[in-house]
């Protein structure tokens, strides 16, 4: 699964740009950037747990890492793509209104 260079580019994301969504959609209130780094960065743990799990080490190489800083460029830049179609809401939109 890992082996497919570019359904690694496109699963990761793809997973970065729901990530960004779904903290969009949960915390309204933590700014672009923040939301942009955590979406980009949290897919990474998910990569090494795969990376890492078959093995009977649990280093990384060299290029696992300059390849895990790629991938982490690229979440970032989903992140603000998604974010530029969909901005983030203000804290008080979507809340119902008081009586």
């Amino acid at each position: 699964m890992l082996d497919s260079v570019p359904f690694l580019i496109a699963s990761y994301a793809a997973m970065s740009a729901g990530m960004s969504l779904a903290v969009r959609k949960v915390s309204p209130t933590m700014g672009p950037r923040l939301r942009h780094l955590f979406a980009g960065a949290a897919p990474l743990a998910v990569l090494f747990a795969i990376r890492l799990e078959g093995g009977p080490s649990t280093t990384l190489d060299g290029m696992d890492l300059f390849g895990a800083g790629g991938l982490l460029a690229l979440g970032v830049a989903t992140s603000s793509l998604v974010g530029r179609f969909l901005p983030t809401r203000k804290a008080g939109e979507g809340q119902l209104p008081a009586r």
